[in-house]
């Protein structure tokens, strides 16, 4: 049985299409019957806090002397840290923004990524990623469709993230574009195609 976190980014509620994509992945995932619990992260409902001159600090310090004011400064970052570290799997949804991701999307992985949480040392001064074996699954919503060739800034950047900074390795992404072409209809089951056999 495993755990799935669903990561929802963007502030167009039930209307986005990154969220109808993701939450279909998620469907699929259940039909396999494998599935023990669906937590699920809205990040417009509940906003990553941005890091300033006070917090930031906090970011690079050694766990083991973090103290009273650590705790609450940290507060939500070490929530969405055991969240991820209790998934086995992590269905992400967001919007394309400037070919890039969503900022809350973007808020939530700068509350992530910790040195000596996330990730450590080794003796070479090589990262080492903490939550290896997990599996991520990227839901893309664009109101234009890429040009073949062009490069895929989200995918990719998400990808480098998880690997560097995690060690996740095991990433698939899936894409809904040209949602705002005239009478666009969203066919996710067309999307994923035969997302089942391939994921058994």
């Amino acid at each position: 049985m495993k755990n799935i976190l669903h990561i929802i980014s963007s502030a167009r509620g039930n209307q986005s299409y990154s969220k109808g994509l993701s939450s279909a992945i998620v469907q699929k995932l259940q039909q396999q019957e494998r599935i023990n619990q669906v937590i699920i992260r809205n990040l417009m409902k509940d906003i990553p806090p941005y890091a300033d001159e006070i917090s930031i600090h906090e970011f690079y310090k050694n766990p083991g002397s973090y103290d009273e004011k650590s705790t609450a400064l940290l507060s939500y970052a070490n929530k969405i840290v055991d969240e991820m570290r209790e998934a086995d799997i992590i269905v992400i949804g967001t919007p394309m923004f400037n070919l890039g991701i969503s900022t809350p999307l973007k808020g939530w992985l700068d509350q992530l990524i910790r040195a000596g949480v996330t990730y450590v040392f080794d003796e070479q001064w090589n990262r080492v990623g903490q939550f290896k074996g997990k599996k991520v699954y990227l839901a893309i919503a664009s109101g234009g469709r890429r040009i073949e060739g062009t490069p895929d800034y989200i995918s990719a950047y998400l990808k480098d993230v998880f690997r560097s900074y995690t060690g996740i390795t095991d990433v698939e992404t899936y894409r809904i574009e040209g949602t705002i072409e005239p009478g666009f209809e969203a066919n996710y089951d067309q999307i994923l195609g035969n997302f089942e056999m391939q994921n058994i």
